[in-house]
């Protein structure tokens, strides 16, 4: 037994890697290395739904309908709370998140499933960069942030190997998933600790607006309008980075697929939406072909068909913002992203159609 000690030191160098690893990462070091914010509106997202449970056990007769969105950083500004003055039989609950994606939106759905939770109307993205399985830019941030290992698990032939290792070793060691950095660690420390407080304190902020404004960010957090020059020269960036090429992403569709059949099996109202993007990086939609498993093609000319034939066979309804005459609101912070000025705008867009499309003796 003693001569085979030796086999334990891979297990005990693990054991002593990860002990290091989750002390690194503790919530008290975090404010000295961390860089980013936008993992907040993961975490506010459990406070969000239990804000939504207890709100849907009131009587419906005396509580307003609850709109639940379900879409990615296109949608964070949505500013709920001037929104539901705006349209006071309705309140709007935002699940959007950076990056958001059919596997985020099926996580909640089966969670909503499994407790029961019936918002009297959902609305879920359908944008084409959700469904490229080969972007250059890859978007992880769901797949470290906003999925549960048994949702991983049940689900796992829907990800491809590299979209597991990621998944595996950045929930395994925090260190690679948060890549922190000796010289920020040692600038956070300096004037007692000054830096480090500041960030503090905006996690604290943020986290506080979050809850307030139910899950949207507040447009005051945000000051941005590209130029259409600087629009035209960013659109190009972007079409690189997240459709060239464009592989579509038939799990990823399964998934929406999935979400789709669970709200009609349980009788919730639904839509999708196509949130607006700059006119530049539309039309590069439109016309600049890209490899695709269908030879040169355009991503439209991938994508439109196949969500066109399941909105047909499914009765879905599609609002598309992006080809709709009725919406006119062009100031954008870059060619995928409304400026805030457009938010409330996109908000009564919502609003809108929700009751052109269903109307009240349908929604409640």
């Amino acid at each position: 037994m003693k001569k085979n000690i030796f086999l334990l030191l891979p297990l005990l160098v693990l054991l002593i890697a990860l002990g290091l690893d989750r002390l690194f990462t503790l919530e008290f070091f975090q404010y000295y290395y961390s860089n980013t914010l936008s993992h907040l509106n993961f975490i506010s997202k459990e406070d969000l739904y239990s804000d939504l449970k207890e709100y849907l056990k009131k009587d419906p007769a005396t509580r307003k309908k609850t709109l639940v969105f379900f879409g990615n950083s296109r949608a964070l500004l949505l500013p709920t709370r001037e929104l539901e003055k705006k349209h006071p039989d309705w309140v709007l609950y935002n699940f959007s998140v950076p990056g958001g994606s059919p596997d985020y939106f099926l996580y909640w759905i089966e969670k909503f499933q499994s407790d029961g939770i019936r918002p009297d109307f959902v609305l879920l993205d359908q944008s084409l960069e959700i469904y490229n399985k080969t972007p250059v830019l890859a978007l992880d941030e769901v797949l470290i942030h906003g999925l549960s290992s048994e949702f991983i698990l049940r689900h796992w032939t829907k990800y491809s190997r590299e979209e597991l290792s990621v998944y595996i070793s950045k929930h395994l060691f925090h260190t690679y998933r948060d890549r922190p950095k000796l010289w920020r660690i040692s600038e956070r420390m300096q004037n007692s600790s000054a830096l480090a407080k500041v960030y503090k304190a905006a996690v604290q902020e943020i986290l506080t607006l979050l809850k307030e404004e139910k899950g949207s960010t507040p447009r005051a957090l945000v000051n941005q309008k590209h130029t259409d020059e600087q629009l035209v020269q960013a659109s190009e960036t972007d079409f690189y980075s997240y459709l060239k090429p464009y592989t579509f992403h038939t799990n990823m569709f399964e998934m929406q697929k999935d979400s789709i059949h669970i709200l009609k099996e349980y009788n919730v109202p639904y839509a999708t939406i196509w949130v607006r993007v700059a006119r530049p990086y539309f039309n590069l939609y439109v016309t600049r072909k890209v490899e695709t498993s269908e030879g040169l093609k355009t991503p439209m000319e991938v994508w439109k068909p196949i969500v066109e034939k399941f909105n047909q066979e499914t009765g879905t309804t599609f609002w598309n913002m992006n080809e709709d005459p009725n919406y006119n609101c062009e100031e954008f912070a870059d060619p995928g992203h409304m400026s805030p000025n457009c938010f409330p705008v996109f908000g009564d867009y919502i609003f809108k159609k929700l009751e052109e499309t269903f109307p009240k003796t349908q929604t409640k």
